[in-house]
């Protein structure tokens, strides 16, 4: 009960003394105080916490403070507290969310290396995928450095996840041997794939995927490593700047 108490509106040391003076009827502070373990100054401070919430009720004996739980109108005291929290999250939101203002454009950037974290890192885009939303994501492919690194296993599982969830990859590439094997199976592996004469295009040796408002880079020639960039922004203009390169 006492965690309950918590979550609707008490501090923890304030429910000791509520419940207390909710089992043993009116009491001086000095009696709670006696019997909870607390100093005497506490408790006063605690109890008038509590009246001031209208939770409790306040009299005075020859001097002495004496408090007792009042629940007659506990329900609608809670519900009247929550209506005002409601009313002072309205009004301080917008206000927040004007001074994240300059975060929202600010790129969040992750570096990882070690090769499992790189596989997780690739299986992501399944993750994105299993939202039905999502049917197509872009990659600039280096086939042969995932294949190497990864290892054929892993790669052949993953296509067939990409394919249970309906997920196409546009992708473009080196015109080299590996690669071009895949080109073949564009139709039957859901794949996008263009291939380019590294001659007139460029060597392509990093695996970039560009998804999610996401950006991956994938360096697996030499030490495995990845960058993940989280960006609306630089999403958009990846996507563009993929969309050139294919034309």
């Amino acid at each position: 009960m006492e965690e309950k108490l918590i979550e609707l509106w008490f501090n923890k040391k304030e429910i000791k003394v509520f419940l207390y003076l909710l089992e043993f009827g009116i009491s001086a502070a000095s009696e709670v105080a006696r019997n909870l373990g607390f100093p005497k100054s506490s408790v006063n401070f605690l109890a008038d916490n509590l009246w001031k919430k209208w939770v409790l009720k306040k009299s005075f004996r020859w001097k002495t403070g004496y408090y007792e739980s009042d629940i007659s109108n506990f329900e609608k005291i809670i519900l009247e507290e929550i209506k005002n929290k409601k009313s002072i999250l309205e009004d301080i939101l917008p206000k927040l969310k004007e001074k994240n203002q300059n975060n929202i454009y600010r790129p969040k950037i992750i570096f990882i290396d070690w090769i499992e974290n790189c596989k997780k890192a690739y299986l992501e885009i399944i993750e994105f995928s299993k939202n039905k939303n999502n049917t197509k994501y872009c990659e600039i492919w280096a086939h042969k450095d995932l294949v190497n690194t990864f290892w054929e296993e892993f790669m052949n599982n993953f296509i067939k996840l990409r394919k249970k969830y309906n997920l196409i990859c546009d992708a473009i590439s080196n015109n080299w041997e590996t690669e071009s094997q895949f080109k073949n199976k564009n139709y039957s592996e859901e794949r996008e794939l263009q291939l380019f004469d590294e001659n007139i295009f460029w060597k392509i040796y990093s695996t970039i995927v560009i998804y999610n408002n996401k950006v991956l880079i994938l360096n697996l020639r030499w030490n495995p490593s990845w960058v993940l960039i989280e960006n609306k922004d630089f999403y958009e203009t990846m996507k563009i700047l993929f969309k050139i390169a294919k034309k």
